[in-house]
């Protein structure tokens, strides 16, 4: 109920908000809210309003050129005066200066990452909202998901990542799979993750790369701090429009943003296809069900990075019958979401499912997918 409010807040930051209506909303006293709210937020609601209506605002003053005042009544901001000072309190600049090219690293703000999750769910309608938890899969998921062909790592490398001095953000970094991959071409790198389980596990795998705990949509670090953003097998979990501005802060002029995936087809690969019928068995509501990449041109560029090149290619990746079940697990649909008796059940029925279907050795086939975009100079 409280992950609601912050949708509604979210969705909202336009309307007079007030805290008597925001525990309506939620079905709650007010002091039974506020108290809730603070305890798993880690912050109170009405701050929460006015971060949501500055963040909300600063894209506003890079988006369009509207008068600064109308952008502060559209955010609710009751005076100009008012604006001016809640701005100056997160970005430490005022808003025309923002507008003008003068960006500061923001105040950090981070919601719990409980929170953050159950926020995320709803917006994004992952898994039909249910609850999922990286951190019950990161060592299965340490020692299972780096899958990924020499190529891969040839071709990323080919385009432009792993120079020498180059500093690298990789976001939803997981395990670290991509820098612990890429740190012998070259370059310094950084990953960042809401798990701690996960961020553990890739101080483990990668001592020489930097790994903390953080959101990716508020970023603890300064203006232009990179040259290249990279975000491995996890674009879908990011609020686009969050997201994008924060990037843009932090990657250097003619920066380069790199999006990439191996994708399962389950419509072309027979093990895929029953290891899926037998995930959504035990998992209805799993929406991780994946086709071959259409072309890419979406909204949400909107004239902040441009594409530069798509890169596609079927690989047929090895795998042992129990190397497929370890991978399987440490999904979101199994691994991340499903009682310990219940995983037990579902790696049993798929180990009998692959020893009728598949030799004890046998290779899947994915479409592996790099997306390569260039940051607009204008931004």
């Amino acid at each position: 109920m409280i992950a609601d409010a912050l949708l509604y807040i979210d969705t909202h930051f336009g309307e007079a908000l007030v805290l008597e209506s925001l525990a309506k909303t939620a079905g709650y006293s007010v002091p039974q809210f506020s108290r809730l709210f603070s305890e798993l937020c880690g912050i109170s609601p009405m701050r929460y309003v006015n971060i949501v209506r500055v963040q909300q605002a600063a894209a506003m003053l890079l988006a369009d050129d509207r008068r600064i005042t109308d952008i502060a009544f559209a955010c609710e901001l009751e005076s100009l005066e008012v604006f001016e000072r809640q701005f100056k309190r997160y970005y430490s600049v005022s808003p025309s200066a923002y507008r003008d090219g003068v960006h500061l690293s923001p105040s950090p703000f981070y919601l719990s990452e409980t929170m953050c999750y159950e926020r995320l769910r709803r917006t994004m309608l992952i898994d039909g909202g249910n609850t999922f938890d990286w951190g019950r899969t990161a060592s299965l998921y340490a020692k299972s998901r780096d899958i990924y062909p020499s190529v891969f790592w040839d071709t990323l490398h080919e385009l432009g990542v792993g120079k020498a001095g180059q500093h690298i953000l990789d976001i939803g970094t997981g395990t670290g799979v991509l820098p612990m991959n890429m740190v012998a071409f070259g370059g310094h790198y950084t990953g960042v993750d809401h798990s701690p389980e996960m961020i553990e596990e890739a101080k483990v795998l990668v001592p020489s790369a930097d790994f903390l705990c953080a959101d990716a949509h508020t970023l603890p670090f300064d203006d232009a701090s990179f040259d290249v953003v990279t975000a491995l097998q996890c674009w879908v979990y990011f609020d686009k429009a969050r997201l994008i501005p924060e990037l843009v802060r932090v990657l250097r002029p003619n920066g380069q943003l790199f999006i990439l995936f191996m994708t399962w087809l389950a419509e072309e690969d027979e093990i895929v296809r029953d290891s899926f019928a037998l995930v959504k068995r035990y998992n209805p509501d799993w929406s991780g069900y994946m086709k071959r990449t259409d072309d890419f041109c979406p909204s949400w560029l909107n004239g902040t990075f441009a594409v530069e090149t798509i890169y596609k290619q079927d690989v047929h990746i090895p795998f042992t019958r129990e190397a497929w079940c370890d991978r399987m697990v440490a999904s979101r649909g199994i691994g991340a979401t499903l009682d310990d008796e219940q995983v037990a059940l579902f790696r049993k029925e798929l180990l009998t499912i692959l020893e009728s279907r598949a030799d004890e050795a046998f290779t899947v086939l994915h479409e592996a997918v790099i997306i390569k975009l260039t940051k607009e100079t204008s931004t």
